[in-house]
C-alpha cells in the first residue's frame, strides 16, 4: 500500500484517567479511494503527568514519529492480522509446503493466542521474551529447539514487517533469550553398519532397496520418494543416484538446499541390490522408483511403522525413522576414518558444522575401543617409565 504523507498537528486530551492523542488514520478502500479514521492512543496516565505541559513532550514525539512515516492503516495493524493476511500468503508462495505446515504449526499452537491481538509496532523485546517463558511454563517439556524455531519464526515475521513498511523500529526479537530451564536436543540414533545388515535381512525385497538407499547412500525421506529409474544412471564412469528432487505430501519440489541437489555414488552392495529390485519390477527404464501396488508412491511413513518397526522388534532392535540411517552413514564413514568434509560431500550438507554436530555419531564399540587404546598407551608409557627408573638404578 502506498504510503500516504499528510502531516498532523494533532490533539491531545485528558479522559479515564490518561492523556490520549487524537489523530487520523488514512486508509484505502475496495473501490481505491482513501477514508480518513479518526484513532487515539494513549500516551500516559494522568497519575504520572497530572498537568498538560508535562505530558506534551510524549504527545510530540508520538506526532512527530506518526508524521515521519505516513500515517496509514499500516500503523495499527495487529501481529495476527498481518501474519495471516501478509506473512503466511508470502511464506506459501516462497516456501516448501513443508516448511509452511511447520510456520503454520508453531503459530496455531504457539504464538496466536498468547500475541496475535498485539499491534505490530507495539511489540518489544520484553514481549518476545515474555511470550517464550509462557510457552516454556505450559509445556515444561518442551526442547530448547522447538523454543529456537518459534522465536526463529517470530524474527521472520518481524523482518518481512520490515521490509513492507509495517514497522519502523529494530526487530524486536534480536537478542531475546531461550529460557535457561529448557532442555537440549533429545538424543538421536544412527545405526551402525551391523544393525543395518540386520534390519536388511529382516525384509522383504523392495522395502530392503529402500533402506539400502537411506543407509548406503544418505538420502533424506523426501529424496528417496522423489527417486526415479532415470536417475540410476553412470556418471564419469561411476554408478550413481542424480539426487534433484524431492517429494513431501505428494509435494514435488527441489532438495532441502542447492548442495543437496548433486549426485551420490552407489557402492556394489546397494547396486547389487536395486538391480535384483529393478528387476523384480520388470527393468523399468523410467519412472519412480519405489512405487506401491497400485502405481502411486510408496508412502514411507506407513512403510517404517507398519512393516519395518515390527519386523525389527522380533530381533530386539527398535525403529529410529528413515533419519537414523543418514546419520549412521555419515557416523560410519567417520569410523572408518573418511575425512569430516568428504562426509560432509557424501551427505550434500551446505554447512560443515551441521554434519559434524548433528550427524556424526560416536558408537558405544568405537568409544570402549578409544578407552581400551588410552588404557594400553597409559600401560607403555608406565612400563617404559619404570624401565628408564631401573636403568638409572
Amino acid at each position: 500500500m502506498t504510503q500516504i504523507r499528510r502531516y498532523q498537528e494533532g490533539s491531545l486530551s485528558k479522559k479515564h484517567g490518561a492523556w490520549y492523542a487524537r489523530y487520523y488514520e488514512h486508509t484505502r478502500i475496495n473501490d481505491g479511494s482513501t477514508k480518513s479514521i479518526q484513532r487515539w492512543r494513549k500516551i500516559a496516565n494522568v497519575e504520572g503527568y497530572p498537568n498538560k505541559y508535562e505530558v506534551m513532550p510524549l504527545f510530540a514525539k508520538f506526532m512527530q514519529e506518526l508524521n515521519s512515516i505516513g500515517c496509514h492503516s499500516n500503523m495499527n495493524a495487529t501481529l495476527g492480522e498481518f501474519v495471516e493476511t501478509n506473512y503466511f500468503p508470502y511464506v506459501q508462495a516462497k516456501r516448501a509446503p513443508s516448511t509452511t505446515k511447520g510456520y503454520r504449526e508453531l503459530w496455531r499452537c504457539h504464538i496466536e493466542k498468547r500475541a496475535s491481538d498485539m499491534r505490530l509496532r507495539e511489540f518489544r523485546p520484553v514481549h518476545g521474551s515474555k511470550l517464550l517463558e509462557a510457552v516454556f511454563a505450559d509445556k515444561p517439556g518442551l526442547s530448547k529447539q522447538t523454543l529456537k524455531n518459534i522465536k526463529f519464526l517470530l524474527s521472520g515475521i518481524f523482518k518481512y514487517a520490515r521490509n513492507q513498511g509495517f514497522l519502523d523500529t529494530e526487530n524486536p526479537m534480536t537478542g531475546v533469550m531461550i529460557p535457561d530451564e529448557a532442555k537440549g536436543p533429545a538424543k538421536t540414533h544412527a545405526y551402525s553398519l551391523p544393525e543395518i545388515l540386520q534390519i536388511m535381512d529382516m525384509l522383504p525385497l523392495q522395502p530392503k532397496a529402500v533402506v539400502a538407499v537411506a543407509a548406503y547412500a544418505g538420502l533424506r525421506e523426501g529424496e528417496v520418494r522423489g527417486l526415479d529409474w532415470t536417475d540410476y544412471d553412470f556418471v564419469s564412469g561411476v554408478k550413481s543416484l542424480d539426487v534433484n528432487k524431492s517429494v513431501w505430501r505428494g509435494h514435488l519440489k527441489r532438495p532441502k538446499t542447492l548442495a543437496s541437489e548433486d549426485n551420490v555414488p552407489v557402492i556394489k552392495p546397494l547396486a547389487a541390490i536395486l538391480d535384483e529390485y529393478r528387476q523384480s519390477m520388470r527393468n523399468p527404464q523410467a519412472g519412480p522408483m519405489f512405487v506401491s501396488d497400485d502405481g502411486s508412491l510408496l508412502d514411507l511413513d506407513k512403510l517404517g511403522t507398519r512393516l519395518i518397526r515390527p519386523a525389527i522388534r522380533t530381533i530386539g532392535m527398535t525403529w529410529h525413522g528413515w533419519h537414523a540411517f543418514r546419520r549412521g552413514i555419515a557416523s560410519n564413514l567417520f569410523a572408518l576414518g573418511v575425512n569430516e568434509k568428504i562426509v560432509q560431500r557424501i551427505l550434500r550438507h551446505s554447512k560443515p558444522h551441521v554434519t559434524k554436530e548433528r550427524y556424526i555419531k560416536a558408537f558405544d564399540s568405537d568409544v570402549i575401543a578409544a578407552m581400551r587404546k588410552m588404557e594400553e598407551t597409559i600401560a607403555e608409557l608406565r612400563s617404559s617409565r619404570e624401565t628408564n627408573e631401573r636403568q638409572w638404578n
